[in-house]
């Protein structure tokens, strides 16, 4: 039997056979923060979880927020008492902004990364593709 089929015709053929995808699957979501107004504080009940999921210090994203937010706060048993009244998308839009310049890779955009301090100077090292790149420091 002589098959008779062009290029084009196979692979329609080929790509007619293949299963529909029911859903895109996404390896790493970003985590919604999860915040409450008491008074003229904010209190964040999830920033140890945050700081898990992104495979960081609390300290570090500590520090990055109190900075961000341009205000002083304490830790009170897991919770976080942020001082002023802070919606829960502009901190949520904070949080994005640490994944962004902390944890996902600038190249490659996967959440593979690690920080690593030489010296005066932290890198965002990437273990899926290698790379390595310099960051601000909090301090």
């Amino acid at each position: 039997m002589v098959w008779n089929y062009t290029y084009d015709e196979m692979l329609e053929r080929v790509y007619s056979q293949l299963p529909v995808s029911s859903k895109e699957e996404v390896r790493f979501e970003l985590p919604q923060i999860k915040s409450v107004l008491s008074g003229n504080k904010t209190v964040v009940s999830n920033l140890p979880q945050l700081a898990s999921t992104f495979r960081r210090s609390v300290e570090h994203l500590l520090k990055f927020m109190l900075r961000e937010l341009a205000t002083t706060g304490e830790q009170k048993g897991s919770e976080f008492v942020f001082v002023g009244k802070f919606r829960q998308e502009f901190l949520q839009d904070k949080i994005n902004k640490y994944a962004k310049e902390f944890v996902l890779c600038h190249q490659c955009g996967k959440p593979d990364t690690n920080l690593l301090k030489e010296a005066a100077t932290t890198f965002l090292i990437c273990e899926a593709c290698g790379a390595r790149e310099s960051l601000r420091t909090l301090k």
